[in-house]
């Protein structure tokens, strides 16, 4: 008789399915707070604005190193080579990548002999919203993007150029406006 009533007491080990449901909500709540705090699409503005100031910088310098390498006759021109006329304009999105002159930065990189620029840079999305443009009048330049990231919006303001909506660097920042010598 043990043995019968051992028999018939049948046991199920195993979840239910309100256990189930209410671990898959908990888990799915988690993977909300996770995607809200790490904001996937800021960090990729982010990822996208670091390139963008690191080209800036990097033709900053080789822009300041070919005015400087550039002595006596062959200094008349250097900032706009193609047309040798002021001023003159180029945009990333329009222009090609030629570092001679006649891409759309107008500054003869290729001659330098202190830093090599094979190919000119390009913004990350490069579309006529997102684009590097370049202007020059006679001695001074200016070269201007937008940053999309909120991390890096504060450097369009602080940068000490006129416009407040683009982060502008070179050495007028005033070339580049609504009004100026040349517009973004």
């Amino acid at each position: 008789m043990n043995n019968l009533k051992k028999s018939a007491q049948v046991s199920f080990k195993g979840f239910t399915l309100v256990e189930l449901l209410v671990v898959i909500a908990i888990i799915a709540i988690l993977a909300a707070v996770v995607i809200l705090i790490i904001n996937p699409l800021e960090l990729t503005r982010r990822g996208r604005d670091a390139a963008r100031l690191t080209d800036l910088a990097n033709l900053q310098s080789a822009i300041t190193v070919a005015v400087q390498e550039a002595t006596g006759a062959g200094a008349v021109g250097v900032l706009c080579k193609q047309s040798g006329s002021y001023p003159c304009s180029g945009s990333s999105h329009t222009g090609t990548r030629s570092s001679n002159g006649t891409g759309w930065s107008k500054v003869d990189l290729s001659i330098q002999q202190s830093v090599s620029v094979p190919t000119l840079p390009v913004d990350p999305t490069n579309d006529a919203t997102l684009h590097y443009t370049y202007c020059a009048d006679n001695d001074t330049w200016e070269i201007d993007t937008v940053l999309e990231s909120a991390q890096q919006s504060g450097k369009m303001i602080a940068d000490g150029g006129n416009e407040d909506s683009r982060y502008e660097t070179g050495s007028d920042l005033n070339l580049i406006a609504l009004a100026g010598v040349c517009t973004y």
